[in-house]
């Protein structure tokens, strides 16, 4: 053995583990006991190996007490600065001494036996009563398991992760949405039923969106995907659906309660999609971006197009002005500058700014590989309120973004 703590994974008791790291007991069920540090769930279970606990976020990985004291003592700092497995070797030794947690006689682990693969998110449905949620004009199925309603009538969306483990479910609640139970939606995405033939790819800001855009254009052979947190395991999980459906460009629809929310919410999956190439910081009345030129020719074209943007800013304000306010119109330009290898941009939370940039940075620099699709209202469930259902031919082409 290559590891000589290894040896107490099966001799120290989890849950007394738990609560003397400091995690709060959230439910104690017959099959699992469920802890709570800040807004992270773990679950631990009892399988024929011994004890094992797993973390909502990622229920497919099953782990040990080696791994759950590795993890705390690496982020606590003792009164002396001891290096990382010093302090190990000094926790389990004080643990020998003193025969403290030990699994011989304890109460704590008397739990049904579970498998290997078990995932209590899998039997939220029978525990939480939930039903299957019939979706108007799925002519072909594709929400068919993906969307459920709770005893009080509200709409249940079941969420994976990048392995396809079931993370939770979300409950739209009004104008918001809440969590069932331990789930955890930071490393998930929800998306409906895979056609046999997919000719599209359309990315949203919520489940609750993807039905008002299906209710809008009732699309085919379409597979919708939607997140809560946009960061970069959703974005990664993006990646690779968008690299199974093997379609050369996926559509980009992120919408919130105003339109300049929905700008920067494209904005910053944009910059988890490119990784290094493209940075968005979040200042106080702007937002600073940082990207890699890449060609010649893109950044030339994106460059004359924010001039465009600045001097249109200018005219305007002297049709009702006679001279020119620098400071004021340096507020709301757009303002590119090249440090080393790469471009600084300062970017001004205004709604016309935010469109102009992102319209001109998708179209030079990630055009072969993503559409903005926006509606003419700040959301789709507002858009299909007022307009119904689309009447029209070519809607990705119709509602694509312009400026």
């Amino acid at each position: 053995m290559n590891n000589k703590w290894r040896k107490w994974d099966d001799r120290l008791d989890l849950n007394a583990l738990f609560r003397y790291f400091g995690f709060e007991p959230f439910r104690r069920e017959s099959g699992f006991h469920s802890y709570k540090m800040g807004k992270d769930h773990t679950l631990v279970i009892q399988t024929e190996k011994g004890q094992r606990f797993y973390k909502a976020r990622s229920p497919e990985r099953k782990l040990k007490v080696f791994d759950l004291v590795l993890e705390q003592l690496s982020k606590t700092e003792g009164t002396t600065k001891q290096g990382l497995w010093s302090k190990i070797d000094a926790f389990y030794g004080k643990l020998e001494r003193e025969g403290l947690f030990r699994l011989e006689g304890s109460q704590n682990g008397a739990f049904e036996i579970k498998g290997k693969d078990y995932n209590h998110f899998e039997g939220m449905i029978a525990a939480h009563s939930l039903r299957s949620h019939e979706v108007s004009n799925d002519h072909e199925g594709q929400f068919a398991g993906k969307v459920f309603t709770d005893t009080k009538g509200r709409l249940v969306f079941p969420f994976h992760n990048l392995a396809n483990a079931l993370t939770g479910y979300v409950i739209a609640d009004g104008n918001g949405h809440s969590l069932l139970g331990e789930s955890d939606l930071s490393a998930s995405v929800w998306f409906s039923n895979v056609p046999k033939s997919i000719e599209h790819l359309v990315v949203l800001r919520s489940p609750m969106e993807a039905l008002a855009f299906h209710g809008r254009f009732q699309l085919r052979n379409v597979v919708y995907l939607a997140f809560l947190d946009i960061n970069y395991d959703t974005a990664k999980i993006l990646a690779r659906i968008h690299k199974t459906t093997k379609l050369n460009k996926m559509a980009l629809s992120l919408t919130g309660r105003s339109k300049v929310e929905g700008y920067i919410q494209d904005l910053m999956l944009m910059s988890f999609l490119n990784d290094s190439k493209f940075l968005v910081r979040m200042g106080k009345d702007h937002l600073g971006i940082r990207f890699a030129p890449e060609s010649d020719k893109a950044l030339t074209n994106l460059f004359n197009e924010i001039k465009k943007f600045n001097n249109s800013l200018a005219q305007d304000y002297l049709g009702f002005n006679k001279m020119p306010d620098q400071s004021l119109l340096n507020q709301h330009s757009i303002v590119l500058t090249r440090e080393k290898d790469m471009i600084l941009c300062r970017l001004p939370f205004d709604v016309n700014a935010l469109r102009y940039f992102l319209w001109s940075y998708y179209r030079n620099y990630m055009g072969k590989t993503i559409e903005i699709i926006k509606p003419v209202d700040a959301n789709w469930a507002k858009e299909l309120e007022r307009s119904g259902v689309y009447g029209g031919e070519r809607a990705m082409e119709t509602f694509r973004m312009a400026v």
